[in-house]
């Protein structure tokens, strides 16, 4: 089977992606994937580092204002040209669209060549290229049942299988020493703090802040970030590490506790591996999704959020404090967390996607 899948934009969109690729080759080696996605962002750097062939195309997002729009709509046309020489060259048995603008094209001339298309949906609250799209998909897999109500008329297309990355995430090795490593005591409790790969400099200060007022019956790890321009005044101990980055998924099977952003990747890493959470939504993102993310985990009583304009020290370190203290709590979240979680998302989507080149 020959799958061309669209994915670009963030990191929340290709790695989903590239799990699904990865499960498709472990399944049968085979298989060819190839990717779409945008010229000169993150895509066309990761995907090819992963090994698969990539072809970068130019778009704009449809953003405000009257020009913003007109230069869209044409960069929407050169896109589709393009992608319809992609799918003529490489006539893919099937196409898979993870969201964002530039999979607009790709899945618009797809559907006109009759090439099947499956949509794959991450956050609790569609984007508006996955529901723009669905009216032509052949198939939409998504993360959430609250998926459903956003694309009623695609309704009878729609299986909720959860998010590809959530296999990879329960396959993820725990190795106490790696904590060692960082200077901590692997046979004591720590809780993780984490805000993304690039990091929050207004969730850090806060963070920095709240330390001292943490209890000392447990250890505290920090990944700070690689682009994060917030400098820690807190100074590592041996109950206390600030490291640049760290492996997520590893550390999210380590933890206790982890306090963390509400991106699709990282609750479906959450619910895979079954961790009690701190969730502090970014509002920084398109339809504020990341708190939909968070209330979906809250509902399910699986995690714990503070929203950003109610973030303090004082309310993180109590809020920490409480639940570190309080095991049966935890105990109760992480199973409840580990019930909502989709394992098998990306073998799930493998089968349906065969099921539809098949007929």
């Amino acid at each position: 089977m020959k799958v061309l899948i669209a994915a670009g934009g963030t990191g929340g969109h290709i790695y989903p992606a590239l799990a699904l690729a990865d499960a498709l080759m472990k399944r049968n080696s085979e298989n060819e994937v190839l990717f779409w996605g945008s010229k000169g962002r993150m895509e066309s750097r990761v995907i090819p580092e992963q090994g698969y062939r990539f072809y970068g195309a130019e778009m704009s997002g449809m953003n405000a204002g009257i020009r913003a729009k007109i230069a869209s709509a044409l960069s929407l046309i050169k896109a589709k040209k393009k992608a319809g020489e992609v799918l003529q060259k490489e006539k893919p048995d099937i196409v898979v669209g993870f969201g964002n603008y530039i999979s607009v094209p790709l899945v618009q001339m797809a559907h006109k060549m009759g090439i099947p298309v499956l949509l794959q949906e991450q956050n609790s609250y569609a984007g508006k290229a996955n529901r723009f799209l669905s009216g032509i998909a052949d198939g939409i897999a998504v993360s959430y049942a609250s998926n459903i109500e956003q694309m009623p008329k695609a309704r009878d297309r729609i299986r909720v299988t959860g998010n590809p990355e959530s296999s990879l995430a329960a396959d993820a090795a725990y190795d106490p020493e790696l904590i060692r490593s960082y200077g901590l005591d692997p046979m004591k409790p720590f809780a993780v703090f984490m805000m993304g790969s690039l990091g929050s400099s207004s969730v850090s200060k806060v963070i920095d802040e709240a330390i001292p007022l943490m209890d000392h019956s447990y250890q505290i790890l920090v990944a700070a970030g690689k682009a994060n321009d917030y400098v820690y005044q807190t100074k590592n101990t041996d109950r206390i590490a600030i490291v640049p980055y760290i492996d997520g998924k590893k550390m999210l099977k380590g933890c206790q506790l982890a306090v963390v952003r509400a991106g699709a990747t990282t609750l479906a890493e959450l619910t895979a591996i079954g961790t009690a959470a701190v969730l502090i939504p970014s509002p920084y993102v398109p339809n504020n999704h990341q708190y939909y993310n968070a209330m979906e985990l809250v509902k399910g009583n699986a995690a714990v959020m503070i929203e950003e304009k109610d973030l303090s020290a004082e309310k993180l370190a109590d809020t920490v404090n409480g639940l570190m203290k309080d095991p049966d709590r935890m105990k109760q979240m992480r199973e409840n967390a580990r019930r909502m979680g989709r394992t098998d998302a990306a073998e799930v989507i493998c089968d349906w996607m065969e099921e539809l080149v098949n007929g």
